[in-house]
């Protein structure tokens, strides 16, 4: 067994603060005097530069991925741009080391290099160690060669890298994680290598950065360090006395009467609030206004099994290629027991995966292996399977109706006349086209008319905990996905064209329960004879 030494080796994480106080602040609060760490950003360091292990006779770094995550304006360039400094010309420089900033588009990498590159100019010793290159966002160590370099998302291929150490500047704003896979695999050849994370928190569980710190909070691994910053979500975020959790700056170099102004126009305009509760509590929430809380989501969970014929409602959003299929039943009873059903091309498992949570990523294939996620042969989806498995389901519930969106509907409807399962469609508000038999398929418009409604009957739902969910992680990744838009009138739909991935098993939560509410409302009776026995 390893032996860890978090006392013989305190000398290190001094020598970092110690460089890091010496530097000078170049811009805002303080420019032109020495750096001063706060109470939080040493304990940051000396958690990472202070744990040792003895390795082939020598006392070496134990952390290897340090994690911080904290609100926006607490100081977090500064700290990147003096880490930076730290390996690249102070106490952990190592020969040819390859240093690297990364950051989600260009302008937030050149902001770093702007930052150290001032620093430097404001140190006349600093500035004779090292060669300045702007066009490439460059700094060189005249001492042993170290090279640092500001890259992006947007800057082409970064294989063939071999990092001594990196920064990731705001990763919760990366679409995809394959800028992160790629660094994150490229650390094999140095003794003491080091990935640090300073970001705010994602909207998205599923996301890189969301993993990331439930593992480090989770996990017993020495190697992994992680100091979270948040507001928890169930806190009171116009109380003053939660906004240090997550801005231990605040009144310091943080500005409270900014603070306290950005609260008052997130108290008075409602839309203004996730982007509050994200950026500046550092909550998991979006920056925008989404569908459903996350804490509200979540406190949905528990046993949702439906029963061998009990009455149902069922919403259906069908997908060709890129997106899911997704049928979403709802129990008639209340609270609403919540089944979903997800497809996916089984020949695009690999491709959609990749492109929707990164490079190297098996998301999807984990999901259909956990029985998440059915699959449908070839490349794209077969609507006789997703036909077959609808009819299914009828001889197991009481179907009182399938609300879905007219996209490809045609078809589907050809393939139960195919293998002989009667439905017929109910076009209007509580109005059949003419009496039918079989199951009762519901055209459920996608605009405000037709989702206000839904909508609101699913956050009253979620609101009154009258909704029961068993977690799947499809369809909670939809619904954090989501994202509302609003018309003058105060209706709320589920926009598409606003959310960054997919949200196909929100839209059908949405249409089941709406229909579901909708029945209610009008009193529509259950017809026997158009239930499938």
């Amino acid at each position: 067994m390893r032996r860890i030494n978090t006392k013989r080796r305190h000398k290190r994480a001094d020598k970092v603060i110690a460089f890091i106080e010496n530097l000078t602040i170049p811009s805002g609060l303080g420019a032109g005097s020495k750096f001063k760490l706060r109470r939080f950003q040493e304990k940051f360091i000396r958690a990472i530069y202070t744990p040792h292990v003895k390795e082939d006779r020598q006392w070496r770094r134990v952390v290897r991925k340090a994690i911080l995550s904290i609100a926006r304006k607490n100081g977090k360039t500064a700290l990147i741009a003096a880490l930076v400094l730290v390996h690249l010309v102070g106490p952990e420089s190592v020969p040819n080391g390859e240093l690297y900033s990364a950051a989600n588009d260009r302008e937030q990498a050149t902001i770093i290099f702007k930052f150290a590159r001032q620093m430097i100019e404001l140190d006349r010793e600093l500035a004779d160690m090292v060669m300045v290159v702007p066009s490439t966002k460059t700094i060189i160590s005249r001492l042993d060669g170290s090279v640092y370099r500001a890259i992006s998302a947007e800057a082409g291929t970064k294989h063939g890298l071999n990092p001594t150490f990196v920064v990731f500047d705001e990763l919760a704003q990366s679409k995809n994680r394959d800028l992160y896979d790629v660094l994150d695999t490229s650390f094999g050849a140095r003794a003491e290598p080091l990935f640090a994370v300073i970001s705010t928190q994602s909207n998205d569980p599923e996301h890189i950065f969301s993993k990331l710190i439930d593992d480090g909070l989770n996990a017993q691994r020495p190697e992994t360090i992680c100091h979270l910053y948040a507001v928890p979500d169930d806190a009171d975020i116009f109380d003053p006395k939660t906004w240090m959790l997550a801005n231990p700056a605040l009144g310091d170099f943080r500005s409270m009467a900014d603070f306290k102004a950005l609260a008052e126009r997130a108290r008075r305009m409602p839309a203004e609030e996730p982007k509050f509760r994200n950026l500046f509590l550092n909550q998991r929430v979006a920056p925008y206004s989404t569908l459903v809380s996350r804490a509200a989501w979540f406190a949905c969970i528990g046993p949702a099994d439906l029963v061998d014929g009990e009455e149902v409602y069922g919403g259906l959003d069908l997908s060709a290629r890129n997106d899911l299929t997704a049928l979403v039943l709802v129990s008639n009873a209340d609270p609403s027991r919540v089944k979903p059903l997800f497809w996916k091309p089984e020949e695009l498992l690999d491709e959609h995966s990749n492109r929707d949570f990164g490079h190297n990523t098996r998301r999807y294939q984990e999901w259909h292996k956990e029985g998440w996620l059915d699959v449908s042969p070839g490349r794209s989806i077969d609507l006789a399977v997703v036909a077959m498995r609808i009819a299914q389901l009828s001889e197991r519930y009481r179907i009182r109706g399938i609300a879905f969106d007219r996209w490809r509907v045609e078809e589907l409807l050809k393939e139960f006349d195919r293998i002989g399962f009667q439905t017929y469609r109910d076009k209007a508000k509580g109005e059949r086209e003419k009496p039918g038999y079989g199951l009762r398929m519901v055209d459920w418009g996608q605009g405000f008319y037709d989702m206000g409604p839904a909508v609101d009957a699913l956050l009253g739902a979620i609101d009154e905990r009258k909704l029961v969910h068993p977690s799947s992680p499809v369809l909670n990744w939809n619904l954090a996905n989501a994202v509302a838009s609003m018309d003058a009138a105060g209706n709320r739909k589920v926009d598409k064209e606003k959310a960054k991935f997919r949200v196909d098993g929100a839209v059908a939560l949405v249409m089941a329960v709406g229909l579901k509410a909708r029945d209610r409302l009008n009193e529509v009776p259950l017809d026997i004879r158009a239930m499938v026995a």
